[in-house]
């Protein structure tokens, strides 16, 4: 009765693994660039680890000076020649994809509030561009408890991170 039980059990925790990682897998958008995005609760943010080394950029959306992670940020990135090649409505707090070597530009909007911003990729490099949306309306006591560690603007060193411009 007690193996019976206990493979009930292991076979429970399987599924609802399988289940909580089947959220987060890899798409493909229009130009045909595969991505990731999630990052929304522990599940998601530990499947996204798991896909992390097949990725060389890594995207962080997060608002106010505390960094509160955010979704729903529309993201469009251009290459030198001003042709889109990856583009995407709703993103989540986190998003892995894959660029060729080059320069490129990213128009974002969260809330009605467009940044741009140029980067250079190097597809045998992995690379991680914070983007972050200053918000003084922001209560940010209240949110403390939703900082990103990583994504402490003090902590990090050797990121490239935008900001609206006139912002602090």
């Amino acid at each position: 009765m007690l193996k019976k039980w206990s493979l009930c059990i292991a076979l429970v925790m399987a599924v609802c693994s399988a289940t909580c990682l089947a959220d987060v897998a890899i798409q493909q958008d229009e130009h045909g660039v595969d991505y990731v995005t999630g990052g929304i609760g522990s599940e998601e943010v530990e499947a996204l680890e798991a896909f992390k080394k097949q990725f060389n950029l890594y995207f962080l959306f997060s608002e106010g000076k505390i960094g509160r992670l955010i979704d729903g940020v529309s993201i469009t990135i251009m290459d030198a020649k001003k042709q889109t090649v990856f583009s995407l409505d709703q993103a989540a707090p986190r998003l892995l994809l894959n660029l060729p070597n080059g320069k490129y530009s990213i128009i974002a909007s969260y809330q009605g509030n467009t940044q741009r911003y140029t980067f250079t990729s190097n597809a045998k490099k992995h690379q991680r561009v914070i983007l972050n949306w200053k918000n003084a309306n922001l209560d940010e006591d209240s949110r403390e408890d939703n900082r990103e560690e990583d994504a402490a603007p003090d902590e990090i060193r050797n990121d490239t991170r935008a900001a609206l411009p006139g912002t602090s």
